[in-house]
């Protein structure tokens, strides 16, 4: 009976060896479980910036270099006289002027002889803003030997600073939008000051008459160059006055040869287009100061009260002074003048006024210290 007593011993001992152990095991794991998993201190616990992810830090870089770019254009005005300088070709000249560089369209002779040049000035800051009438001028006078140079003046009035929406629709246009489109940013051109009106950054800060003056000087001096001096100006009368103040004072009178006018301009053409800015009796006098100087003065809006008195100021002064050669043209009743007629009425009115008092070909000595000008009859 003693060996059945000891297996029944060995069999209760290892039962409870094996219910001790299970029990242990499960008080580990309980006690395991009820711990957890170790978690890390969150970063605002710590103190640490959080981390943003990998597209917001891509975004943001690509933005902060965006706006670090140097832009390709100093101001809106250049820009655009750039593109339309692209465009022209050839055609476009930038002169050298004190305070900037300056856009002008020349255009050579088509003709066998050159008779001289045309500088067009006009208060329009934008070439592409030229009334027609201009243009057609510019690109049809060259086939009869005229070459042309057109000038563009600063404006004589700057033109008015686009009105921004105010912050009450502003915020009433965001909220009407939808939530889940973001707003589109501007382009970085739009955020250019809209005072940018002329072709550098100095020259929006200097006088008008100063700008004036250097451009004259800028175009004179371009067509010295290629040796034309039988030059003809023509002007607008808002900006006459200006262009001429320096001009008219180097004119000497020929006594010897009226037909010959020793200066810088052998001939000038008015275009009467700003009614709202008619000369005065004192500008128009300044103007027909030397009574050897051709005048072409053309009127183009139709003949009511305040152009005819206009008409009869510009008369009555130029009789005072004793003009030898003043004629006064109305336009109204002709055909609508556009930029592609090459036989326009004003095309050749204006042409035959140049060919019967300006006519000519003058070339600079070889010596450069005589000038030789021969006219045709």
């Amino acid at each position: 009976m003693q060996p059945i007593k000891l297996f029944t011993l060995i069999k209760n001992l290892n039962t409870f060896n094996y219910a001790c152990a299970l029990v242990t095991g499960l008080i580990f794991s309980l006690a395991v479980f009820a711990q957890g998993p170790s978690q890390e201190p969150s970063k605002e616990q710590s103190g640490e910036p959080p981390q943003e992810q990998p597209a917001a830090a891509n975004d943001n870089a690509q933005s902060s270099t965006s706006s670090s770019e140097v832009p390709l254009y100093e101001s809106r005005a250049v820009r655009d006289k750039t593109l339309i300088a692209n465009a022209a070709g050839e055609q476009a000249q930038w002169l050298d002027t004190e305070y900037g560089k300056l856009l002008a369209f020349y255009r050579p002779t088509e003709a066998k002889q050159t008779r001289g040049v045309l500088i067009l000035f006009h208060s329009a800051e934008d070439p592409q803003t030229w009334p027609p009438i201009l243009e057609n001028l510019r690109a049809n006078l060259p086939r009869y030997g005229w070459e042309t140079l057109a000038i563009t003046l600063p404006q004589k009035y700057p033109q008015p600073i686009p009105v921004r929406a105010s912050s009450a629709s502003a915020s009433s246009t965001s909220e009407t939008a939808p939530a889940a489109e973001p707003p589109t940013p501007a382009p970085a051109e739009n955020t250019e000051p809209a005072t940018a009106q002329a072709s550098s950054s100095s020259s929006s800060r200097v006088a008008r008459a100063t700008l004036v003056e250097a451009y004259v000087q800028a175009a004179l001096k371009f067509l010295q160059d290629k040796g034309q001096f039988n030059a003809v100006f023509l002007v607008d009368n808002s900006s006459a006055d200006l262009v001429l103040q320096q001009l008219l004072p180097q004119i000497k009178e020929n006594p010897k040869d009226p037909s010959t006018i020793d200066g810088p301009i052998q001939a000038l053409v008015i275009t009467n287009l700003q009614s709202q800015e008619q000369l005065t009796t004192n500008e128009l006098t300044s103007i027909f100061a030397n009574k050897q100087l051709p005048v072409l003065d053309v009127f183009f809006n139709p003949d009511d009260a305040e152009q005819n008195k206009a008409r009869d100021l510009h008369h009555a002064v130029a009789m005072r002074q004793k003009l030898d050669n003043y004629i006064q043209a109305s336009l109204d009743s002709q055909p609508k003048i556009v930029e592609t007629d090459p036989r326009s009425f004003l095309a050749a009115r204006v042409r035959g006024f140049m060919q019967k008092h300006a006519s000519g070909t003058e070339l600079k000595g070889a010596d450069n210290k005589k000038t030789e000008r021969q006219t045709t009859p």
